[in-house]
């Protein structure tokens, strides 16, 4: 069975290869835009019910796991969140 990429959109365009064009990546559509989304959500909650400072405690209280460091700063102390710093607490809501 041979599979193909086929005739495409890109098909009759001089110089463009299906193959070359932008792909995003992993960081980029999954921790900046779901995980922001997921994480604005989450907060929401506690925001609503007059709990954020519960929230920030827990945060800070997570107990150290291989390939997790104990976050530093509270949840909203963070002001500039950095591919590391995204996949810990990722690992953690899931």
């Amino acid at each position: 069975m041979n599979l193909g990429i086929g005739q495409n959109i890109f098909h009759g365009l001089d110089r463009v290869s299906a193959s070359d064009l932008y792909k995003p990546d992993i960081l980029h559509t999954i921790y900046l835009g779901l995980f922001k989304h997921m994480m604005d959500w989450i907060e929401a909650f506690p925001k609503k019910h007059g709990r954020l400072q519960a929230f920030d405690e827990v945060w800070k209280a997570l107990p150290p796991d291989p390939g997790f460091l104990v976050p530093k700063k509270a949840y909203r102390e963070v002001t500039q969140w950095q591919g590391k710093d995204m996949r810990k607490p990722g690992r953690c809501i899931l």
